[in-house]
């Protein structure tokens, strides 16, 4: 068992610290992402290399008129003939002989620095097109510019224009509508799984204690159909709490009727060493009757604080009060603030009862049990300390579980459930509070109730 709850708790670990098991959207989300720059990626390749292809034989009929208009120009080159073409093609260009320049236009155009990405030889054979002269492709700075060698003469020809990057030309297009078809694929998603996030909301709010809401109804698929069986669930769970808070009240009145003329014919009996114990044993049954009728109660979140502005120094008084030998057993330690606490006056009445009658069954007999109480910071410290055999360290965290019981008391013949401090943390923690345990084996046990002074008003 133990086994199972470390892995539950290790999953539920996991699943805060990695978002994407916690949304089932985002990971929803991020798969229509991958998938979608798979495509694009795709996309990309597939249009590249056809568009790589066409350009390819497109490059080898250029070379090929390139070398026939050189070819045109005659040798030596005429080069009237030469402006008229260049002026025609809004080209520029210059013409060199062993490697000086000759005639350029406009005058200033220089070929340095032309770099060759392609040439006529390589596409020649590649489609099986003769081309009369060496023609090589290549850029000349920021130009794209054509190097045609025709006997001692070389050509240079650029054209001052920019072609457009690949990737803009064709992938950004792309790439915007195939966004455009995930951002809709994602929303159409959204809108056919939101019965899963209402499914998720109304669970939430189960755990709040909404036993009334119903998840909306959405189509009439397997999700709706799945909200319909939550929705079901939910009510035979209302009704089963219902019928089980029935009985508890049955079962309470049943119980306390019996105690309640105990306790008048015990009143009604001479004084006898024996009474204070039987009045003793009455109160430790009202106790456990309280307690068992409130266990299952707080171990499920349906229930809410009925609080009220309780004084402090009289909510303590009238505790001590219940014990019919409270002025032997109980001392007060520090004087009790004259302040006002807002709290559940009937849950914070057991869980201190539960303090007291813990320390009256546990604690030394021939020694007092010391009660204090203080104010710090809007916070209540309200502490019983007994004088008894304490308790080991390895059992402090086990003794708030419910139905735990330390082995020294069934020794000494300690009677109970094992329920007192449990339910004691729990209606601390309903208060935004906490029970603080200290103990030193042999010197015996603090118990303290810290909770807010002012609970409407806690963080």
């Amino acid at each position: 068992m133990s086994g199972t709850n470390l892995s539950v708790k290790k999953s539920k670990k996991n699943a805060l610290n990695n978002p994407l098991r916690k949304s089932l959207f985002l990971r929803i989300g991020l798969m229509v992402t991958a998938f979608t720059m798979a495509l694009l990626i795709i996309i990309y390749l597939v249009v590249y290399f056809s568009f790589s292809e066409q350009d390819t034989i497109l490059d080898t009929h250029e070379c090929y008129y390139y070398a026939k208009m050189v070819q045109s120009w005659g040798i030596p080159p005429d080069t009237t003939k030469v402006l008229e073409d260049l002026e025609n093609l809004k080209m520029m260009g210059c013409i060199y002989e062993n490697g000086a320049r000759i005639w350029a236009f406009p005058p200033d155009f220089v070929a340095d620095g032309f770099e060759e990405y392609s040439n006529s030889e390589y596409l020649g054979s590649r489609y099986g097109i003769e081309i009369p002269l060496p023609v090589r492709f290549g850029d000349l700075g920021n130009l794209l510019a054509t190097h045609v060698i025709d006997g001692p003469f070389d050509y240079y020809i650029a054209i001052n224009y920019v072609a457009p990057d690949d990737f803009v030309l064709r992938f950004i297009p792309a790439s915007i509508l195939t966004s455009i078809f995930m951002v809709i694929l994602f929303l159409f998603l959204r809108r056919y799984l939101m019965p899963i996030q209402l499914m998720k909301r109304r669970i939430r709010e189960l755990e709040k204690g909404d036993l009334k809401t119903k998840i909306p109804i959405q189509g009439d698929d397997e999700l709706a159909d799945l909200s319909k069986t939550i929705n079901r669930l939910i009510s035979d769970i209302r009704e089963l709490l219902n019928n089980k808070q029935q009985l508890l009240s049955e079962v309470s009145h049943e119980l306390r009727s019996p105690l309640a003329r105990m306790q008048l014919l015990i009143e009604m009996i001479p004084e006898h060493r024996n009474k204070t114990r039987m009045k003793r044993e009455i109160v430790f049954l009202e106790t456990m009757i309280e307690n068992l009728l409130l266990s299952g109660r707080l171990s499920m979140p349906y229930s809410n604080l009925e609080t009220q502005p309780v004084k402090l120094d009289e909510f303590i008084d009238k505790v001590i009060a219940l014990y019919p030998d409270s002025d032997i057993r109980f001392r007060l330690t520090s004087k009790i603030p004259d302040e006002t606490v807002v709290i559940d006056k009937t849950k914070m009445r057991i869980a201190f009862r539960n303090l007291l009658g813990n320390a009256l069954k546990y604690g030394a007999e021939d020694q007092p049990i010391d009660i204090s109480c203080r104010i710090r910071d809007y916070q209540v410290y309200l502490s019983v300390r007994d004088y008894g055999e304490g308790i080991k360290e390895s059992d402090l965290k086990k003794i708030t579980e419910p139905f735990y019981r330390l082995r020294s008391n069934y020794k000494r013949g300690k009677t109970g459930f094992g329920l007192g401090l449990a339910i004691t943390k729990k209606i601390m923690l309903a208060h935004r509070g906490k029970l603080d345990i200290s103990s030193e084996v042999g010197k015996g046990s603090t118990f303290t109730l810290v909770f807010p002074q002012n609970l409407t008003g806690a963080a």
